[in-house]
């Protein structure tokens, strides 16, 4: 067991090395190449950010452990939210989503489409007794994939229509760095995250199995923590030099691209529509998901002065919201 502890930790230490320079790499060559002002740079950096996931999901999938793959993508959602808190708590007086711009707003909602739909194709697909599919992929996957392409281009539509300047997004990549050596670093990382991914979900699903803990639990709140570490380095380093809406974009990003991944783990898991396959526990988390998704939004709309202990109310919030969660799930041991 200590054995599977290691490699399971060193995995998560290659995963957040790898990811935060994965995702330093993905914003240089989309400002060197153009893709920086296009729809398909918003696309590059959001997929090199979440590339952890993507590689630990369709492992554990391939694997058969279809509740830390869907796990790691719900649980990675929750903790993305649980790091606008954190980062509330870090940047300084006052509450941190007054000095955020609502056009994040958009983002949020699309997310919670998105995790919405994901949502009700479990309960659907459970309820029925036939898990809803086209040629052996799940219709959930194909309906989050079409939603997901058509909202992000209202995003970029969006933004276009509204652009704002974000001088501060510069301050944090490295433009002395050549396009060459960009990539050569992108693809290096990618590497080191594939193989770690791949060691993260073998040690997690036979941690898993030898403990007793719950897949569920296991693929929610550990494994999707590791793997969403890079978004964490990534906000902290950005609140640095003030870049608020950069941090906040990137969690709100990376949480839309994580919703695509269900599809992709579908065509990996050989065992049917793997909506259908997971426990229904994982309702729970979308839930949750979705409750802290919408305290988000209505901390951006209504940006409320008051705090706690210089904290904003809607992040005290968030927190409460994450443990609860996580307390359900480990020691309620959801089942239906």
């Amino acid at each position: 067991m200590l054995e599977l502890w290691t490699i399971f930790l060193l995995s998560a230490v290659a995963v957040i090395i790898a990811g935060t320079k994965l995702s330093d790499y993905g914003d240089v060559i989309a400002i060197k190449t153009g893709l920086g002002q296009a729809l398909v740079g918003s696309i590059l950096v959001a997929g090199a950010t979440s590339l952890p996931e993507v590689v630990t999901s369709s492992t554990a999938a391939i694997i058969g452990s279809p509740n830390i793959a869907i796990g790691n993508v719900f649980g990675s959602n929750t903790f993305n939210l649980m790091i606008l808190a954190l980062v509330d708590v870090i940047h300084g007086a006052g509450p941190f989503m007054l000095k955020v711009h609502s056009k994040h707003i958009l983002s949020a909602l699309l997310g919670i489409l998105l995790s919405g739909l994901a949502t009700l194709f479990i309960l659907a697909d459970h309820l029925s007794g036939v898990g809803f599919n086209f040629f052996g992929i799940g219709l959930g996957g194909i309906v989050i994939l079409i939603t997901y392409l058509i909202g992000t281009r209202l995003i970029f539509r969006y933004e276009e229509k509204h652009r704002i300047e974000e001088e501060e997004e510069e301050g944090l990549i490295d433009l002395n760095l050549s396009l060459k050596k960009a990539i050569i670093g992108f693809s290096f990382s990618s590497l080191v995250i594939i193989v770690a991914g791949i060691a993260l979900s073998y040690s997690g699903d036979k941690i898993a199995t030898l403990s007793g803990l719950d897949k569920t639990f296991m693929g929610t709140i550990l494994v999707a923590a590791a793997t969403s570490l890079p978004e964490m380095v990534a906000a902290i380093a950005a609140i640095r030099i003030n870049a608020y809406d950069m941090a906040v974009g990137n969690v709100f990003g990376s949480n839309i691209f994580n919703m695509v991944i269900i599809i992709v783990t579908d065509i990996a898991y050989r065992g049917g529509p793997v909506l259908a396959a997971v426990s229904l526990s994982h309702t729970i988390t979308a839930l949750i998901g979705l409750v802290l998704s919408s305290i988000a939004v209505i901390g951006l709309f209504y940006r409320s002065k008051k705090t706690f202990l210089t904290i904003g109310w809607d992040s005290i919030a968030i927190i409460v919201v994450y443990l609860f969660g996580a307390y359900l799930l480990f020691n309620l041991g959801v089942s239906f």
